[in-house]
């Protein structure tokens, strides 16, 4: 194989990083947008993305299958999408919650990711972490910092919201810090044990890559993510365990 199917191809699997955050999700997830040649910089202060336009888009579906489905459309911020995923899951809401806190199997699940730690913890449904993902030459490695809570509606549907929090801790040397534009989980019990979940994303990697090679890169990592937590999660020993601030469908 020649240097440049090499290069070409770690490239493309490095990019395949920016998908793995956000679930960070999760929290996420995850997942994220792109990678760079450049060095790391430490992030603003404010929101450096150009707002473009604040239409609403239509969707775009990229992928589906019988429990899945990855969304993409333009987004208020130049060069840079919003991806909504979705998925059919069995679990139950406690089990998911657990499954995704469990930042000692992320890498498991989330696709490209290297690991993830608490910074701070305000409640048992808010946290502040930072999740760290793996670099690949000649790109830097990537990191994200976020704060998300959860809470549990009414028709006992469960929401987390997810902020960037970059101002938290210092920049890693050698890191590039991404930022969270905007990111929402929703979690809907349809069945006992049968989940049904919504992540709707936009993250500035904070790289150069351009839209038209680091799209459908994005889009498979976030498939892939869906794809692991599909066949990990019915299995993970966190489906035993209940929560005390969580009611279940019975």
């Amino acid at each position: 194989m020649d240097k440049a199917s090499i290069l070409s191809k770690q490239v493309k699997k490095f990019i395949s990083i920016k998908v793995s955050f956000i679930l960070a999700l999760l929290l996420c997830l995850y997942s994220t947008l792109a990678v760079a040649t450049q060095k790391p910089t430490q992030p603003p202060a404010e929101k450096s993305s150009q707002a473009i336009n604040t239409s609403i888009q239509p969707w775009h579906i990229w992928r589906e299958d019988d429990e899945l489905i990855v969304s993409y459309r333009t987004s208020a911020y130049k060069d840079l999408i919003e991806i909504k995923a979705q998925a059919k899951l069995t679990s139950s809401i406690a089990g998911f919650i657990y499954f995704i806190e469990d930042l000692t199997q992320l890498h498991h699940w989330l696709d490209n990711a290297e690991s993830a730690k608490i910074i701070s913890q305000t409640a048992i449904n808010e946290n502040t972490f930072v999740t760290h993902f793996k670099g690949l030459w000649p790109v830097a490695a990537r990191e994200m910092v976020v704060h998300s809570r959860y809470w549990q509606n009414e028709d006992l549907s469960v929401e987390i919201s997810v902020e960037d929090a970059s101002a938290s801790i210092a920049v890693t040397p050698d890191t590039i810090r991404m930022q969270v534009l905007k990111a929402h989980w929703q979690i809907v019990p349809t069945k006992v044990n049968q989940i049904e979940i919504r992540y709707q994303f936009i993250v500035d990697p904070k790289g150069n890559i351009p839209q038209w090679l680091t799209k459908p890169m994005t889009l498979n990592g976030i498939w892939t993510t869906l794809n692991n937590m599909r066949e990990q999660l019915p299995n993970s020993k966190w489906q035993q365990k209940r929560r005390v601030d969580i009611k279940e469908l019975h």
